[in-house]
């Protein structure tokens, strides 16, 4: 249901992003994605063409507004629709406010929050070509009402809810125009390996969850009919702490 759909997912260079990329170029979509820094977009690029697939990386760092342009610019200039938009990039900070310098907060709030929201406006009017677009925001726990469990440093948690209500209301405005707004909050998981199945052995709590979880909901939101609109997934799991406090 999704070959021959074009998306565009930020932070596709390592870690979640990759995967994203990889994983829906499995699916047969045309990926495209940004990255920061050059090995990046040509580690991500090799693995999906080695497997048959399609991708176009771009250097873009979402804490300037003149990159974003630039990305957005070379993305709109097939004038082709633009189906996915995953919103993704986000920089982690841990620690307390007296452990962190003023640019790491500033990146922190303009990767994560100020960055996705420039490049949602500036890609709207690929998403309007499209006869089914969705917007995934890749949000986190950190993101939830009176949520702490966490050693992200309040910067994150500021950009999380920050993230959080841009998504919301986004959702709201752009369903009058078919575009779907999905807002995912998974807690801690990390991505073990890109062909690991979904684990069906652990107990609930033992374990952190795999990203390939995470993957598996954004794809079952992105193959339902234009009629379900699913705006927001909460996730139940453990935090690092919580598993570290078991031990």
């Amino acid at each position: 249901m999704l070959k021959g759909k074009k998306a565009v997912i930020t932070g596709g260079g390592a870690g979640f992003g990759q995967a994203l990329c990889v994983w829906l170029a499995q699916e047969g979509v045309e990926v495209n994605f940004s990255a920061r820094r050059v090995d990046d977009i040509e580690k991500t690029c090799s693995i999906i063409t080695a497997q048959g697939g399609s991708a176009q990386g771009y250097i873009c760092d979402l804490t300037q507004p003149a990159s974003i342009s630039q990305f957005s610019s070379q993305i709109l200039s097939a004038n082709c629709p633009i189906d996915i938009l995953i919103l993704n990039a986000a920089q982690w900070l841990p620690g307390t406010m007296d452990e962190q310098s003023a640019t790491e907060i500033f990146n922190t709030i303009s990767s994560g929050l100020t960055g996705s929201i420039l490049l949602t406006q500036a890609l709207l009017p690929g998403l309007r070509r499209s006869d089914s677009a969705d917007i995934v925001s890749i949000i986190s726990a950190c993101g939830i009402p009176h949520f702490t469990d966490s050693i992200a440093h309040p910067a994150f948690f500021a950009s999380k809810h920050g993230l959080s209500g841009f998504t919301t209301k986004l959702s709201e405005q752009l369903s009058r125009e078919n575009i779907r707004v999905t807002g995912l909050y998974p807690p801690d998981f990390e991505v073990t390996g890109l062909e690991e199945p979904v684990d069906n052995q652990s107990r609930m709590g033992e374990r952190l969850m795999n990203g390939r979880s995470v993957w598996e909901t954004i794809r079952f939101v992105l193959t339902q009919p234009r009629s379900c609109h699913i705006s927001t997934i909460y996730f139940q799991g453990p935090t690092r702490e919580d598993l570290r406090c078991q031990e």
